[in-house]
C-alpha cells in the first residue's frame, strides 16, 4: 500500500476484512445485490455475470486503450483476447481480467521412473503399454521387500478436477474432455462430459479397478489421503498437475531417497498424442464502481503490478516495494494480471542459464528456483521439487514439449457463465461425478449410458448447451 501511495498517489483503503475465501466471495454476492460496491472489488465469473445485469460498473474500453500500458496490454491480450471477451458484455468491457496461466492446468503423467528401471520397463505411451505398467507395478514387486503391497495407480474421489490422483489425463487419452465444451458437429459447441469417448475411458478404468490394479477405496479418499499414499511410497503411477513435484513427490523422496518420480506426456490411445484439456483461467475480474471518479486508478494499479514484476525495474527497485522472495508482500496486490506462460519462461529461462552458464537473466523467483536445483544436484534431496518441477527431467520440460507441438485442447467456451450454468450445470456436474465413480466401479453398467445422459438433458444440459451456442454465436 506504501508503494501505491509514493509511486501512484493512489491511497488504498480497504472496504472490509473477511476470514477466509468463502467468507470474502459471500461478501461481495452481497454486495452486488444490495447495489453497493466498492470503487474497485475483484469478482469471479459466476459475479461478473451477475453484474453484467446491472448499472453497477463503468465501461472501461477507453480506460483500457487510454491507460492501460504496452506492457500490460501486451500480457492481458497474450491468450489470443479469450480474457478480454470473458468480461465484454454487450460490446462493453465490464472488467479487466486478472489472468493466470491457462496451460499450467494442463494433466501429466507422473511415473516412478525408478520402478521402471527396477522392472526393466518403458516409459508408455500408449494406453495398452500404461495398462502393462500399471499391472507389473501391483503384482511384480517393484519396491523390492518381497511383499504384494504396492498398486499401480493412484486416484482420488474427485478425480474429474485437476490437480492430484485425477483422471482427466487419462480420459484425454482416449479423446474424451470432461467439465469442459468441445466443438461437434458442424461446430456445434458440446459437452465433453457426456460424448461417447467417454466409456472406452471409463470401461479402462473398470478393468483397472476389478484386478484390483488400482486404490479399490478410492471413492473414499479424497486428494490429501491419496497424497498419503504416494508419500508412503506404494504406488507408481498417478495423473496430475506440474506441480506434483512438489507435492505429494518430494514426500517420496523425503522417505526414500533412491525414489525417483518424473512427469511424462500423458498416453494416447494410438499413434497419435493425446491433446491435454485446458481452460481460460482468470483469477479475478477487477470492476470499477459506476461513477466513481478515477476509473484510470484501477489501470495504474496493474501498470505497477505488471511493470514491477515483468518490466526492466531494477532488483534494487523490487526489493525496494516487495522485498526478496518470499516476502508475503510478491503475493499481495490489489490488481494483478500474471504472465500466461510465467511458470514455463520461468523453467526456459533456468534451461538456458545452465547452458549458458549466465544466471544474470534471471529474475529473483527463477534465481531461487535455479538455486534450489543446484542444491539438488549437489546431493540436496529436500530440493528435488525444483529439479521436478522446473528442471531438465521436470514437468515443465513437459510443458514445453506440449506447446511446441501445439498438443492442448482449449476449452471452447470462455465467456461468463449462462444462466443454465450458473443454476443447473452444477448439479449436471455432480450426477456425472456420481455416475462415472459407479462405472469404475462396476455398479452402473455402461450400458446405461445414453439413458444418462437422456436424464441430465432434462435436467438442464439441453438448457446449457442451447445458451452456451448463443453465446458462441453472438446472440446471448
Amino acid at each position: 500500500m506504501q508503494a501505491y501511495r509514493q509511486e501512484l498517489g493512489i491511497n488504498v483503503k480497504a472496504a472490509w476484512y473477511t476470514k477466509g475465501m468463502e467468507a470474502a466471495r459471500q461478501k461481495v454476492s452481497v454486495a452486488i445485490a444490495s447495489g453497493k460496491i466498492p470503487d474497485v472489488i475483484a469478482v469471479n465469473q459466476e459475479q461478473l455475470s451477475a453484474l453484467s445485469k446491472t448499472s453497477l460498473f463503468t465501461d472501461l474500453t477507453d480506460i483500457f486503450e487510454q491507460y492501460a500500458s504496452p506492457l500490460t496490454k501486451s500480457i492481458i491480450s497474450a491468450d489470443d483476447l479469450r480474457g478480454l471477451e470473458s468480461a465484454t458484455f454487450d460490446g462493453k468491457l465490464i472488467a479487466i481480467p486478472g489472468l493466470n496461466s491457462a496451460i499450467d492446468g494442463a494433466s501429466f503423467l507422473w511415473i516412478r521412473k525408478d520402478w521402471l528401471d527396477r522392472l526393466g520397463l518403458q516409459v508408455p505411451s500408449t494406453t495398452e503399454e500404461l495398462y502393462d505398467v500399471i499391472r507389473a507395478f501391483t503384482l511384480r514387486d517393484p519396491d523390492g521387500n518381497g511383499k504384494q503391497d504396492t498398486v499401480g495407480l493412484a486416484l482420488s474421489n474427485s478425480f474429474l478436477n485437476t490437480g492430484l490422483a485425477e483422471a482427466i489425463g487419462l480420459f484425454n487419452a482416449f479423446d474424451a474432455y470432461p467439465k469442459i465444451w468441445v466443438e461437434g458437429e458442424k461446430g456445434k459447441l458440446v459437452y465433453g462430459s457426456v460424448q461417447a469417448e467417454v466409456k472406452p475411458a471409463l470401461a479402462f478404468l473398470n478393468k483397472l479397478f476389478e484386478e484390483g490394479l488400482m486404490e479399490t477405496d478410492f471413492a473414499a479418499k479424497d486428494s490429501g489421503r491419496a497424497g498419503e499414499l504416494v508419500a508412503s511410497g506404494k504406488v507408481g503411477v498417478m495423473f496430475g498437475s506440474m506441480w506434483n513435484g512438489m507435492y505429494p513427490m518430494q514426500l517420496t523422496k523425503d522417505n526414500d531417497a533412491d525414489s525417483d518420480w518424473r512427469a511424462y506426456p500423458i498416453v494416447s490411445l494410438d499413434e497419435q498424442p493425446a491433446n491435454p484439456q485446458v481452460k481460460l483461467n482468470v483469477e479475478n475480474y477487477y470492476v470499477v464502481r459506476s461513477g466513481y471518479a478515477h476509473p484510470e486508478a484501477l489501470l495504474k494499479l496493474i501498470n505497477f503490478w505488471t511493470e514491477l514484476n515483468y518490466g526492466d525495474t531494477t532488483q534494487e527497485r523490487f526489493d525496494h516495494f516487495l522485498g526478496p522472495l518470499p516476502a508475503p508482500g510478491h503475493h499481495y496486490a490489489v490488481a494483478k494480471v500474471w504472465k500466461v506462460e510465467k511458470n514455463l519462461q520461468a523453467h526456459l529461462k533456468i534451461m538456458e542459464a545452465f547452458q549458458t552458464g549466465n544466471h544474470t537473466i534471471l529474475n529473483a523467483e527463477e534465481k531461487g528456483y535455479y538455486d534450489n536445483i543446484l542444491k539438488y544436484q549437489a546431493g540436496d534431496n529436500s530440493k528435488a521439487q525444483y529439479e521436478k518441477v522446473f528442471g531438465s527431467t521436470g514437468s515443465y520440460a513437459v510443458m514445453n514439449d506440449y506447446k511446441q507441438r501445439n498438443l492442448f485442447k482449449m476449452d471452447e467456451f470462455y465467456g461468463a457463465s449462462t444462466d443454465a450454468m450458473n443454476t443447473r450445470l452444477l448439479t449436471v456436474d455432480q450426477l456425472v461425478e456420481e455416475y462415472y465413480t459407479k462405472a469404475i466401479m462396476g455398479v452402473e453398467s455402461l450400458d446405461g449410458f445414453q439413458a444418462f445422459i437422456a436424464k441430465l438433458n432434462k435436467i438442464g444440459l439441453d438448457d446449457a448447451t442451447r445458451e452456451v451456442n448463443k453465446w458462441k454465436s453472438g446472440k446471448l
